[in-house]
């Protein structure tokens, strides 16, 4: 009898055992939480980079360019945008051409074509893209004969890149003001 006070008991085990479950529930649920904002925000990222990269392409393509067919003045289109960048090289005129599917994760489809150039290639695959244009005059200067000496105009490019089923928690939009050459 004197040495069973000693001991530990069946009862005393199990307390523990309970007790050391429940912390380690607690740290798990805590490790978890922190994974899924590390995902979170990796996403964010990869949407960030995504939509900076298209857009640095459009504003660099888009600032060449002498016509635009798509959309008319003051018109706006969503996913479509086609323009003219008229060269004075051997190339002559190239054609740009910005689309895309809706709903689709096939990204934007970007087509160049001209006088011995036709080049297609696609920016941000796996992302849901919603792209908007907007071609509207800046400033129109006339002549006595009320004839376009020159014209400014200007394209409002919005892009926004979803990374899941349109998860508006890691949307990422980008909304530029893009001054075209003048034209004569």
């Amino acid at each position: 009898m004197k040495y069973r006070n000693k001991a530990v008991t069946l009862i005393e085990v199990l307390i523990c055992v309970v007790l050391s479950v429940i912390l380690i529930i607690g740290l798990m649920n805590l490790f978890g939480s922190g994974l899924k904002g590390s995902a979170k925000t990796l996403n964010l990222q990869d949407n960030m980079e995504t939509a900076n990269i298209l857009m640095a392409q459009i504003e660099y393509d888009l600032a060449k360019a002498t016509k635009i067919n798509i959309p008319d003045w003051n018109e706006e289109s969503q996913g479509s945008a086609q323009w003219v960048c008229d060269s004075k090289s051997s190339v002559g005129s190239i054609q740009y051409t910005y689309d895309y599917v809706s709903g689709s994760k096939e990204g934007v489809h970007r087509k160049i074509q001209g006088n011995n150039v036709n080049i297609e290639n696609y920016f941000a695959k796996n992302h849901l893209i919603e792209l908007n244009f907007k071609h509207f005059a800046l400033d129109i200067n006339k002549d006595q004969n009320n004839d376009i000496i020159n014209e400014k105009h200007g394209m409002w490019v919005e892009l926004t890149v979803y990374s899941k089923e349109k998860d508006d928690n890691d949307a990422f939009t980008i909304k530029r003001l893009i001054a075209l050459k003048e034209t004569n």
